[in-house]
C-alpha cells in the first residue's frame, strides 16, 4: 500500500526554504549544493508485565543544506 504525504506537510514553505537555501549557497560560492527537508513521526509504546503501561507520540520537522564549497 502507497503512503501518501498529507496535506499539512505539502502546505508548508517547503519552496520558499530550499530557493532562499540554495540561492545564499550559490551566492557564497558552492560548487554543489543539495536541499532537504524532513518530518519524522515515532511513536512508542511502554509495556509493564505483558501490560501498556504508556505511549508516546511525536513528530519533529528539520532541513539540512549540503554544500561543496573550496573542495570539502
Amino acid at each position: 500500500m502507497p503512503h501518501e504525504v498529507d496535506q499539512s506537510f505539502l502546505a508548508l514553505p517547503l519552496r520558499p526554504l530550499a530557493d532562499a537555501a540554495l540561492a545564499r549557497a550559490r551566492a557564497l560560492g558552492a560548487v554543489h549544493a543539495d536541499f532537504r527537508f524532513e518530518r519524522v513521526r515515532s511513536a512508542t509504546w511502554r509495556l509493564r508485565d505483558a501490560r501498556p503501561a504508556g505511549a508516546s507520540d511525536s513528530t519533529e520537522l528539520g532541513y539540512a543544506v549540503r554544500v561543496v564549497h573550496g573542495g570539502a
